[in-house]
């Protein structure tokens, strides 16, 4: 008679209570932190050291906290909740992904008793908090490119009306809708509270890193706040070249959806397949762990599947 590892659930049901905590816990403190450099920044405060706002932005954590955050991969996903719109903050960004693979790990094993299916299982869910952020990145800055058209011409007809550069940019958050128009009030915040123009749209730029048209406009109007010149007039020009890359992007779409579905279809084929194998009878897919040409095998076919994706995937997506 099989009753089950009883040590197993009570070690797991405390862990995942001790994960739960800990993602509770370093969700607060970084929400408080990434609060507290938005406050100094947007007031610009004597008091803060040049640079530590953006730093404690970042981290979401103390800026002396040391080795993680001096990490390249902790900056870059620092990079892309910025850009997801999420201010949890990196640790929280963690703990989240440890507690989707300790409830995966924990379910399996409560369920089949198989570690084995359960590490597979806690890798999977792991990452889809990851999955989940480069999505949400993608469909905002996406978002972002489609609404500034709008936004500008909001701005230009704010413009002629004589209203200044900071009065402008405060009239357009409010009649654009999120997230561009959190972005404006931003901004118009910032400058309100003593934050020089030219650096609340540089930084701007830094979140929506990605947006290369909010980049332009940034740069016309930072150049001409320094040369001089007609703001309206290069505002309808950056207008007409938005509108008509808008066309050409979305008839590169239409005339590459079915690649790039039959390119996705192709690509989770494999991975799909393995896990099906492994779940259904993982004694046939051993037969590739337990010996040598096995292990060939497998390392030639990772290597040519991931080839393969690379090369349908500059086929689909000609701008690289």
């Amino acid at each position: 008679m099989n009753s089950g590892p009883g040590p197993w659930i009570v070690v797991l049901g405390s862990a995942a209570t001790f994960f739960v905590l800990q993602a509770a816990y370093w969700w607060v403190v970084s929400r408080r932190s990434v609060e507290k450099a938005l406050l100094a920044q947007r007031l610009g405060s004597a008091d803060v050291v040049e640079g530590e706002a953006e730093a404690l932005l970042r981290k979401g954590t103390d800026p002396n906290a040391g080795f993680f955050e001096s990490l390249p991969i902790y900056a870059t996903l620092a990079q892309r909740l910025a850009q997801a719109g999420d201010t949890a903050g990196v640790p929280a960004f963690f703990a989240r992904c440890g507690v989707f693979a300790l409830g995966g790990f924990a379910a399996i094993i409560a369920l089949t008793f198989d570690v084995g299916l359960a590490f597979v299982t806690a890798l999977l869910l792991g990452f889809l908090p990851w999955v989940g952020l480069v999505g949400r990145v993608k469909k905002r800055l996406m978002r972002i490119e489609e609404q500034l058209p709008e936004a500008l011409e909001v701005m230009a007809i704010s413009l002629r009306a004589g209203q200044s550069l900071a009065q402008t940019i405060r009239v357009t958050s409010s009649e654009i809708q999120a997230p561009l128009g959190e972005e404006f009030r931003r901004v118009a915040e910032e400058v309100e509270l003593g934050r020089p123009i030219d650096e609340s749209l540089l930084a701007m730029t830094q979140r929506v890193e990605g947006a290369r048209s909010v980049r332009q406009f940034v740069v016309a109007v930072l150049v001409l706040r320094q040369t001089g010149g007609n703001l309206i007039e290069v505002l309808e020009t950056i207008i007409d070249t938005m509108r008509q890359q808008s066309a050409y992007e979305r008839k590169l779409l239409a005339m590459t959806a079915e690649g790039r579905s039959s390119a996705m279809i192709l690509a989770l084929l494999p991975p799909a397949f393995t896990l099906l194998i492994f779940i259904g009878d993982r004694k046939y897919l051993m037969q590739l762990t337990d010996s040598a040409m096995g292990h060939t095998i497998l390392i030639v076919a990772a290597i040519m599947y991931l080839l393969g994706v690379v090369w349908v995937r500059r086929l689909v997506n000609p701008k690289g």
